[in-house]
């Protein structure tokens, strides 16, 4: 069981009338002695929320790094294409001046 004074986690629970309460900590023991600790619930909503986020952020940081690697390719492609370019744009004037 775990200490009642260490968990910062909080629970919903849901009473005989179908509110739903947010229990911070683990009041469930402090009021209703051990068998109520509430700090042993696998995950509450809060915190199912919170990986949800979490695992939401990573995905766009693993897209965004995605993104800026195929921007730096164009534009490393870009470079390339205009530098060819003006290589032949060169090659072409002196062509004409003959």
């Amino acid at each position: 069981m775990a200490d009642a004074s260490t968990s910062t986690r909080c629970y919903w629970i849901r009473d005989q009338d179908g509110a739903e309460i947010l229990i911070p900590m683990c009041w469930g023991a402090a009021i209703g002695g051990p068998a109520e600790c509430t700090c042993n619930v696998p995950e509450s909503r809060i915190e199912a929320a919170e990986r949800g986020r979490a695992e939401a952020e990573a995905q766009v940081l693993r897209l965004r790094e995605v993104r800026l690697e195929a921007q730096a390719v164009t534009w490393r492609e870009n470079k390339r294409l205009r530098e060819r370019i003006a290589e032949l744009e060169t090659l072409l004037a002196g062509k004409a001046s003959c």
